[in-house]
């Protein structure tokens, strides 16, 4: 969890535990609606009022920053072509990176992440591999062949290739039927 939304998450946790406190002593009789009113009057009051209403504010556009960078990510990915617009949607590169993770690379298992980095494209692929297999070797020819497939098939400028090993595993053993086992009983 990055720092700014660590920070979000306790304001709204002591925010939402003042609420509960208040709640509890409006509650009880302990605090009134009268006295309230006379705290807001008064100069710490209104400095509580406004600074909590400009925090709820940031905290806000900081939401709404996030909606818009999210759309934005989701944008497809265009070119000028000699007679109008050509569109990629990231469904369809995120399936030919795919294809070509499988066909090309012989990787199964992986994920694939895409977000526009200038005007071209940053690929993710968050991998798991065997432990015979070389990381290193295999991160680079992941990075070489998405850069230059990618580019030669769609056009799509790519600017960053990450790959990430999320875990080394063993093959997965096909389940076999129990052998059966003779049980010998000595009867004397």
């Amino acid at each position: 969890m990055s720092p700014f939304l660590l920070g979000v998450t306790v304001f709204l946790g002591i925010v939402t535990a003042g609420t509960g406190v208040i709640s509890i002593l409006f509650s009880a009789g302990t605090l009134s609606l009268v006295s309230a009113q006379q705290f807001f009057e008064t100069l710490i009051g209104r400095a509580i009022l406004y600074a909590l209403g400009g925090v709820l504010l940031a905290v806000s556009m900081h939401f709404v920053s996030l909606f818009h960078r999210g759309r934005t990510q989701l944008a497809r990915f265009t070119q000028d072509g000699e007679w109008g617009k050509i569109e990629l949607s990231p469904h369809a590169l995120r399936e030919f990176v795919s294809g070509i993770m499988r066909d090309e690379v012989g990787i199964d298992r992986f994920q694939v992440r895409l977000r526009h980095l200038g005007d071209g494209l940053s690929i993710r692929i968050t991998t798991t591999l065997l432990p015979e297999d070389r990381v290193a070797e295999i991160g680079q020819r992941i990075q070489e062949t998405l850069s230059r497939r990618v580019v030669e098939r769609t056009g799509v400028e790519v600017r960053e290739v990450s790959v990430l090993v999320n875990s080394i595993r063993a093959h997965e053993e096909e389940p076999h039927a129990p052998e059966e086992e003779n049980e010998h009983t000595d009867a004397s």
